[in-house]
């Protein structure tokens, strides 16, 4: 019987098949072992020494029985696997640090999870969302769980790794780890492994993952450095070719625009009410050739309180919102990241989003040069009998951290919420702001204290009870560069409103969406 081992295993990419295309530094990579099968496995050199907190915390030095080293081993393994042939690559010891970038399989251990484990049988999860704050998170229960139990949304979380126990005997009854790696111990060593990797590379080829976890394929991150590259080119086209409706800049982050006075460009003296990418471009010192250029120009957003300073700073190609298609496929930039959509995901949103009633109210244009603030008053004065909320922070469930903003504006039954277009980050705390209000309303504590305040601020505190949510109306306001009709919004922003949308009609709400055109001066 073998000893246990724990294995950790890539797919290394088709068409790399040397030393020198898998390694970073392949000089610094020795031989330990070549087999008669043609296997292989590297070493680096260990350097054994003493940790340094030996000396630097405990004084001490000098004793031999202290020493460490950070082993780093790779068996490279070819198999033939139903007439394919395929490199694999063991991984042992800090091994994993030795691998160029973009030569292994994305994936490979987590569709093997996934094509091995039932829904219920998940026990932890690392995942990544996009198009809002990019917030990653690692969390597990102390029991085999459902995905829903993860708070994990299927629509907007990117999961990286997934950790759960399979029934298939060959795993032993291990708990198996996959994301790029697949990871678990089991009774295997160099005279048995072949098996083991076939059985493994059978269940990575097979799509039963799709019956329990279809959503898997929506969103994927584009690492393929060559299609990176490719979408990058794309890009550089749609910028020459103005197609600004493709592609277009906002801030990539939630920002406190009370403390921004204006933009400015590197290499610009103008300053600006919001990010143009035409003005961005025309600062180029030459013409566009490369993302590198946008990637090496700032953006500044200077301070409201000192003119001297700046709020944030951003390069230039993170503040770049993109969508695009490549070889009849959907792809995404955001938050300097690319993102391969499904095509039939896609569809799924934009028939959604299409179908969210539109406001049909009219409301007086933002002039760029105003803030937020600014334009609420500037609404407040142009709808009759309306009340200007935003400035009231209502705390609810305890603690001062828990403040809630009931909306920016209560017009007759309409709970409106506005925000200026400032990317999916931006937007998705919006949408967010707008699910949390709409569940706060049917708190009676929390009425009960927004009333109090406006009485105390000599408004008449017209909020009928009882309150039944059935009778209001929530309206996403979006300022907008874009005069459509329906808001021209990031893909990622749809995928969050719709979310959203679906949350707020549950608790009995009307929702509705209104473009706000921004005008220049």
């Amino acid at each position: 019987m073998a000893n246990k081992n724990k294995l950790s295993i890539y797919l290394v990419k088709e068409g790399i098949d040397d030393k020198d295309g898998i390694f970073d530094k392949p000089e610094n990579i020795s031989e330990l072992q070549i087999y008669q099968d043609g296997s292989i496995a590297y070493f680096v050199p260990s350097y054994v020494h003493e940790p340094a907190w030996l000396s630097s915390f405990f004084h001490q030095g000098g004793n031999a029985l202290l020493q460490q080293a950070n082993s780093r081993v790779v068996l490279l393994k070819r198999l033939t696997i139903d007439g394919e042939t395929r490199l694999f690559a063991l991984t042992f010891g800090y091994a994993r640090f030795l691998f160029k970038e973009d030569v292994l399989e994305e994936q490979f251990g987590l569709r093997i999870v996934l094509n091995s484990i039932q829904q219920n049988q998940i026990r932890r999860i690392s995942k990544a969302s996009v198009g809002s704050n990019q917030k990653q998170s690692d969390e597990q229960l102390p029991k085999s769980s459902d995905i829903s139990e993860f708070g994990f949304d299927i629509n907007r979380d990117l999961m990286k790794n997934v950790s759960g126990k399979s029934d298939d005997e060959m795993f032993e009854k291990s708990m198996l780890t996959g994301g790029d790696i697949f990871s678990l111990t089991v009774e295997r060593d160099i005279t048995n492994i072949d098996e083991f990797l076939i059985f493994c590379y059978q269940k990575y080829k097979q799509v039963t993952y799709k019956e329990k976890f279809a959503w898997i394929d929506n969103i994927k991150y584009v690492k393929d450095k060559s299609l990176t590259e490719r979408l990058n080119q794309k890009l550089l086209e749609e910028i020459k070719e103005e197609n600004f409706d493709k592609v277009w800049m906002a801030v990539p982050e939630v920002v406190t625009w009370e403390d921004i006075k204006d933009f400015k460009i590197s290499g610009d003296d103008e300053f600006y009410a919001d990010i143009y990418i035409d003005k961005v471009i025309a600062s180029l010192r030459n013409e566009l050739s490369d993302t590198s250029q946008l990637q090496s120009k700032k953006i500044y957003a200077r301070s409201s309180k000192d003119e001297q300073n700046n709020a944030y700073e951003w390069s230039a190609y993170k503040c770049i919102i993109a969508e695009i298609e490549l070889a009849q496929q959907q792809y995404c930039l955001n938050n300097g990241k690319w993102y391969r959509i499904d095509n039939s995901f896609v569809d799924s949103i934009n028939a959604q989003y299409s179908g969210i009633a539109l406001c049909e109210a009219a409301f007086v244009d933002h002039i760029n040069n105003a803030d937020e603030d600014t334009y609420n008053e500037e609404l407040l004065g142009s709808l009759p009998n309306a009340h200007l909320l935003h400035t009231y922070k209502i705390a609810i469930g305890g603690g001062q951290g828990n403040n809630i903003e009931p909306c920016d504006l209560l017009w007759e039954n309409k709970l409106i919420h506005v925000k200026k277009n400032g990317g999916s980050s931006v937007l998705s705390h919006l949408f967010n702001q707008a699910l949390v209000s709409a569940q706060a309303w049917l708190d009676f504590g929390f009425r009960r204290q927004l009333r109090e305040k406006m009485q105390n601020a000599n408004e008449e505190a017209v909020i009928a009870e009882p309150f039944r949510s059935s009778e209001y109306e929530i309206i996403i306001a979006i300022i907008n560069k874009f005069h459509d009709e329906r808001p021209k919004i990031p893909f990622f922003s749809k995928v969050a409103v719709c979310f959203a949308a679906t949350n707020i009609k549950n608790l009995g709400y009307t929702i509705k969406l209104k473009n706000i055109k921004m005008i220049k001066d």
